[in-house]
């Protein structure tokens, strides 16, 4: 009988990998492992589909590119796995299909996610980097509901602990263990609601996905400490040695972007627009009827002043006239003072 326990914790599980088994008289089984990476993916695509309209990515690229890049993923991720696992499958090549048992490696499956969107987004003249930067704040959260498969897998747990939530189990057994895909299923939901808030404020395209395989890796990295499973070489853990590639690599493209983002918003501000004909029609113009309007003005200036003055010098004539009317009148009066 399969159980997992928490001692400490006195939980008690008793939990079969094989959800069936022999499905309706067929020798085929449904492992847990496959319906929770089927509830993952279907969880995530559901938020991107609700979501997708407001980041003016439409439902159908998004469905086509999920058909794509799915298959795409799984396929990288179990070739990642068994290319560094050779050892296990040399002598059993049907073991390789068998992905239901576990053995997915998470940065397979980036990587043909990657792969997947760039030339589907080439094919549909998509922007990649947009809809990268949509799309992955989702995948931390599949991430987190996945590593429940391990979970009932009972596979990546953690070295002995004495802490009180150490778990042990029938294939783990009696020793309690560091549930690492626990720790692991709870930092995705936090990188999960970090890409969130990063997604509604991104100011540089890219960069929310630059920012993923930033925080996954650290976690990867960190979790990797712990695991036990034999992915590694020695004291040489791939997955370890991945992280830090991952890591690395896109913090110096999370610099790239920016500096090349700060550089084209300067370019934009220092760029002078060259005047179409239109525009240099419509000053022409312009000044040609500022010119006529100064020309007019100038015209009309000393008309002005001609008629101010001929109204000053009106009233004089006026008084000239009427002074030999006045000695007319004087002479008259003489004239008749001397009769």
């Amino acid at each position: 009988m399969n159980y997992i326990e928490f001692p400490k914790l006195g939980i008690h599980l008793d939990i079969n990998p094989r959800a069936v088994s022999n499905l309706f008289g067929t020798n085929i089984s449904i492992h847990w492992y496959g319906i929770i990476i089927a509830v993952a993916i279907m969880v995530a695509l559901w938020l991107a589909m609700r979501h997708s309209k407001k980041f003016n990515i439409k439902e159908d690229d998004l469905i086509d590119m999920f058909l794509v890049a799915l298959p795409v993923s799984i396929v990288f991720a179990r070739l990642f796995f068994v290319v560094f696992t050779w050892e296990n499958y040399r002598n059993d090549l049907l073991g390789i299909f068998r992905i239901w048992e576990g053995g997915l490696a998470i940065y397979g499956a980036i990587i043909g996610a990657i792969l997947s969107v760039y030339f589907y987004s080439r094919r549909k003249k998509i922007d990649m980097l947009n809809l990268c930067d949509f799309a992955c704040v989702y995948l931390p959260l599949a991430q987190a509901i996945g590593r429940w498969g391990n979970f009932a897998n009972q596979e990546l747990y953690g070295t002995v602990t004495t802490l009180p939530w150490g778990m042990t189990g029938s294939i783990i057994g009696d020793d309690p263990v560091h549930p690492t895909f626990l720790y692991e299923s709870i930092l995705n939901i936090i990188v999960f609601v970090i890409l969130l808030n990063l997604r509604k404020n991104r100011k540089v395209k890219g960069s929310v996905l630059a920012v993923y395989l930033m925080l996954y890796s650290l976690v990867r990295f960190m979790m990797e400490f712990l695991r036990t499973d034999e992915f590694g070489t020695g004291d040489i853990r791939y997955n370890q040695v991945f992280a830090a590639l991952v890591f690395v690599g896109a913090f110096i493209w999370l610099i790239y972007l920016r500096k090349r983002s700060q550089k084209a918003a300067l370019e934009a501000e220092d760029e002078v627009v060259e005047p179409s004909e239109y525009s240099e029609i419509v000053e022409k113009i312009k000044k040609e009827e500022l010119e006529a309007e100064e020309a007019a003005a100038e015209e009309n200036t000393p008309d002005d002043e001609t008629s101010e003055n001929e109204n000053i010098s009106d009233p004089e004539p006026a008084e000239e006239d009427n002074q030999p009317e006045a000695a007319s009148e004087e002479g008259s009066d003489d004239i008749i003072t001397n009769e």
